[in-house]
């Protein structure tokens, strides 16, 4: 009888102890799963920041280079006898703004690509990446281009 209490015990003993293993695997990966779900959240919060910080510089440029514009139309007409800039050199900051346009169609066509991210393959990934960098390199040209603007209205006012 007492070998079968024994064996009892012990049969209790070691299901106690598998119990107490699998609570531990569950608060591990509750735990786990509690720590990817912030790093997702801080990932897709990360992301909508660049998003935005890239608007608003877009939307930066935007002014500015309408300000560009209508600079060189001024500067193109005034004095009326002899102007400060020749008129047709307005063609450069519209050039920009077309392409800003152009960058921002490009911009919303990225976002709609991104929407469908749950079913992209690896392949799609890499090319996303590429979009951005691309992109981002496309908005450093136009605003390059704007500085340049400005560099020559400068040195045309001086």
């Amino acid at each position: 009888m007492e070998d079968k209490n024994y064996k009892i015990l012990e049969e209790i003993n070691k299901s106690l102890k598998e119990m107490n293993i699998r609570q531990q695997s569950d608060e591990m990966m509750a735990d786990t799963n509690e720590i990817m779900d912030r790093v997702e959240r801080r990932v897709e919060h990360s992301t909508n920041q660049i998003q935005n910080s890239f608007d608003r510089i877009h939307d930066k440029v935007f002014n500015f280079n309408n300000i560009l514009i209508a600079t060189f139309m001024v500067l193109g007409t005034f004095p009326s006898d002899s102007p400060i800039l020749k008129l047709w050199t307005v063609v450069f900051p519209i050039i920009n703004l077309i392409f800003l346009i152009w960058l921002e169609i490009r911009q919303m066509e990225i976002h709609r690509f991104a929407a469908n991210e749950k079913e992209w393959t690896s392949v799609e990934r890499k090319k996303y990446g590429k979009r951005i960098s691309s992109q981002t390199l496309l908005s450093l040209l136009s605003f390059g281009f704007s500085l340049a603007c400005l560099i020559y209205l400068v040195i045309k006012i001086m």
